[in-house]
């Protein structure tokens, strides 16, 4: 039986509320972000671990609005859980530079939830 660990945070950008969701299985992570209550797959990044220590390998799969900050996330989720990093974004608001910074707060927000926990575990059919 497979289990899949899930982590939700979020952080708020004056009246917007950004959130990131991980789920975690044996082999890779799987993560969200996006504005608080839409989930919506958006630009979508895979990243790779490359195992003799070098940061992972990233490409987009779908997309191109944030297609760098995605691919900047699969990256660093790859670093932080030595696992395929699978990385949707999709966002209404756009200001480049203030939400790739909050974005990156909120990847390292998953990292540092998911090796300071034990995590709720959900079992699969």
């Amino acid at each position: 039986m497979s289990e899949i660990k899930v982590i939700r945070v979020g952080v708020v950008d004056g009246e917007t509320k950004f959130t990131a969701k991980l789920f975690e299985v044996e082999n890779a992570v799987i993560a969200f972000f996006d504005e608080e209550g839409s989930i919506k797959l958006g630009t979508l990044t895979i990243a790779i671990p490359q195992f003799s220590g070098d940061s992972g390998i990233s490409s987009v799969l779908l997309g191109n609005r944030n297609a760098l900050i995605t691919k900047v996330l699969a990256e660093q989720l790859v670093r932080a859980f030595n696992k395929i990093a699978l990385v949707s974004s999709h966002l209404a608001v756009i200001q480049e530079n203030q939400t790739n910074t909050l974005l990156i707060r909120l990847a390292k927000k998953l990292c540092d939830k998911a090796k300071s926990q034990r995590l709720p575990t959900y079992s699969l059919p």
